[in-house]
């Protein structure tokens, strides 16, 4: 009976490692890290600020590449409290490369980089801002699929 029970444990240890490992493998990569402030610069107006930290050795694609891979995109949720000021800047170390894969050449970030949007508020007034930027990233064996992330920034 002890016997039993000593096999029995080690199954269970065994069939746990084993989904413990399938999960560890299975989790996709996650090489950048995103963050989101706002900054007011006057009564009305504030600078949002989208923080992009990429792990080495990757890199993400300008807002501006072209026949390529797909490029960062922001979509702002629409709020009638709030305009937009022009397109979102990109602050950041902008690398050129001829990639054969595309046949074009490409602009990336590595490192990090931040994307810089500006908004007047309509009125004085409290509220938040939302959107969703899109991205793809690569290194110099795959990329990734495109991602997502949404996001929420409190104007006040």
């Amino acid at each position: 009976m002890k016997d039993s029970k000593f096999y029995m444990k080690k199954i269970v240890i065994l069939v746990s490692s084993i989904f413990f490992v399938l999960n560890v493998q299975a989790q996709k990569p996650n090489p950048v890290k995103w963050s989101f402030t706002a900054v007011k610069k006057s009564e009305k107006q504030y600078d949002i600020i989208a923080t992009a930290i990429i792990d080495a050795p990757w890199h993400m694609y300008s807002q501006f590449v072209k026949g390529g891979p797909i490029p960062t995109h922001f979509s702002f949720s629409k709020n009638p409290l709030v305009q937009l000021v022009g397109k979102t800047k990109e602050i950041g170390k902008l690398q050129k490369m001829f990639d054969k894969n595309f046949n074009t050449e490409l602009t990336f970030f590595s490192d990090k980089v931040e994307f810089v949007q500006t908004v007047n508020l309509k009125v004085a007034s409290k509220t938040n801002l939302a959107g969703v930027v899109d991205y793809s990233i690569c290194n110099d064996d795959r990329c990734l699929p495109p991602a997502k992330v949404s996001f929420e920034v409190a104007l006040h």
